[in-house]
């Protein structure tokens, strides 16, 4: 029956080149989410223009 935790699950692991990448990925998705809804929000403003003239 062990007495108390280990140091291999008190310390803290390394941090992996992966991991900050991902994080950096995580960030950048609702950017990338809000720039495409911007983009649909000018495609159809230019649509509801051209059906005006027309």
């Amino acid at each position: 029956m062990p007495a108390g935790p280990t140091d291999a699950t008190t310390t803290p692991r390394p941090v992996t080149q992966s991991e900050p990448v991902t994080g950096r990925m995580l960030r950048i998705l609702p950017l990338g989410g809000g720039l495409v809804l911007i983009g649909l929000g000018l495609a159809l403003a230019f649509v509801a223009l051209r059906l005006r003239r027309s």
